[in-house]
């Protein structure tokens, strides 16, 4: 399609969209659209459905641009449209698209299947980080700003969470500043912030990101110290009496950082804080990372399975 030919279409639904005409704008984009994929002239849907959702959504008219955002997706799928690159222009047409919906979109967790499943390939089967990293943003705010159930908030927060352990190094501060504001607002109910803290620990230990578990450690830490001085410090650490999984996590991220660290020290770690592990269901996480950074016959045999990735294929199929 000529520049020219493409504005003309655009001045038609300009002028339809002016008119307040949003429903039948809409179905006129997508019937000149349909055309055009089906005669494979995918780079013009791609543009009529980029400008066309730009337009909506500028207009409020979120359902109607979601629903373009939807079917350009398909488009990138059947003209077999891949990544290239951290700045290819199809990912960031995408990202522009998305951030122009409200968080509270209702839209948003079914685009970010969409999303993902679109940008995994064989080198990153996890799917774009920094599609991951628009979405967990956007799904962390909306449970701030929406009025939900205890039970949704955290069904909420389950997609936040993956879609930020899988992001970028941006996405680590949004996600340990929302664990910290987390803790500070049920301290009088949460027994040891390491609860919130093993989190972020935890699951950045799957992925084997060790920068990241000590980045997520520090932040939190640099926190905690401030709310709490009723602490020993020692090389570097910060030990709580009242705090024991805080004191096993500081213990463990020295662990698996060190790759001279044997089996055998992790071992003893592990002993020495199990009965704090049994008493917040952690055991089975901590067997996991034992099998996984030091093939310790720990807990089931067949658990072997990494848990992100079983956590995965439960949110994004």
């Amino acid at each position: 399609m000529s520049d020219a030919k493409l504005q003309r279409t655009l001045l038609r639904f300009n002028a339809k969209i002016t008119s307040g005409e949003y429903y039948e704008a809409h179905q006129t984009l997508r019937t000149i659209t349909n055309r055009y994929v089906k005669s494979k002239q995918y780079s013009d849907a791609i543009a009529l459905l980029y400008q066309g959702s730009s337009i909506l959504s500028n207009k409020k008219e979120y359902a109607s641009a979601s629903d373009l955002i939807t079917y350009l997706i398909q488009v990138y799928e059947e003209a077999n449209i891949k990544i290239e690159s951290s700045s290819d222009i199809n990912k960031i047409k995408l990202i522009e698209l998305i951030n122009l919906l409200p968080d509270t979109d209702p839209s948003l967790p079914d685009l970010s299947k969409q999303a993902i499943n679109w940008s995994k390939t064989n080198d990153n089967k996890f799917g774009d980080c920094n599609l991951h990293h628009v979405f967990g943003v956007k799904f962390l705010n909306s449970i701030k700003l929406s009025p939900l159930s205890e039970d949704e908030k955290y069904k909420l927060f389950n997609f936040a969470e993956l879609h930020l352990i899988l992001g970028t190094y941006e996405s680590l501060p949004v996600y340990i500043n929302f664990l910290w504001d987390w803790y500070k607002q049920s301290s009088k109910d949460v027994k040891d912030p390491g609860i919130l803290l093993s989190r972020a620990i935890i699951n950045y230990s799957y992925l084997k990101n060790i920068k990241f578990v000590k980045e997520s450690l520090n932040i939190f830490m640099k926190n905690l110290v401030q709310y709490n001085t009723n602490y020993e410090s020692s090389d570097g650490l910060y030990f709580y009496q009242e705090y024991q999984l805080i004191n096993f996590l500081q213990l463990l991220v020295i662990t698996l950082n060190k790759e001279t660290t044997s089996g055998e020290k992790f071992l003893k770690l592990y002993q020495q804080y199990k009965a704090v592990l049994t008493q917040y269901e952690l055991n089975a996480s901590i067997e996991y990372l034992g099998r996984f950074y030091f093939n310790l016959n720990l807990g089931s045999s067949s658990a072997g399975v990494n848990p992100l990735a079983s956590l995965m294929g439960g949110l994004f199929k």
